[in-house]
């Protein structure tokens, strides 16, 4: 395992059993995501945002059915919260709260496809 997967990996295990529970609010979650997240995932979870033709690899596409089959809110916090190495997904602790980043993983489980 590389060392920016592990210290993701243990930077995940330490969220997940730091944080407090926190009720995601989807509407708040929507405003924190257009303003932080559409620039590069667009508008509707693509991964199509005005800057994502620049970006390698290419943003997540929340729309994908796959992506959501092997994720789990926690994994998704600590993402925004840490970044992911090897690619642009920059973190946003100390940028966003713990509560605004649980809003923005409710929202985009909207995105989530319905399907098998």
């Amino acid at each position: 395992m590389t060392r920016g997967l592990a210290a993701l990996a243990a930077a995940l295990l330490a969220s997940a059993g730091a944080r407090t529970a926190h009720a995601a609010d989807a509407a708040t979650g929507k405003a924190v995501y257009d303003l932080r997240c559409a620039p590069c995932h667009g508008t509707t979870g693509a991964g199509d945002g005005p800057a994502a033709a620049a970006l390698r690899p290419p943003p997540r596409n929340f729309r994908d059915l796959d992506f959501w089959r092997t994720r789990t809110p926690e994994q998704l916090h600590a993402i925004v919260k840490y970044g992911k190495p090897g690619t642009l997904m920059s973190p946003f602790d100390g940028v966003l709260s713990d509560a605004e980043i649980d809003d923005v993983v409710g929202y985009l489980k909207t995105f989530r496809p319905s399907g098998r």
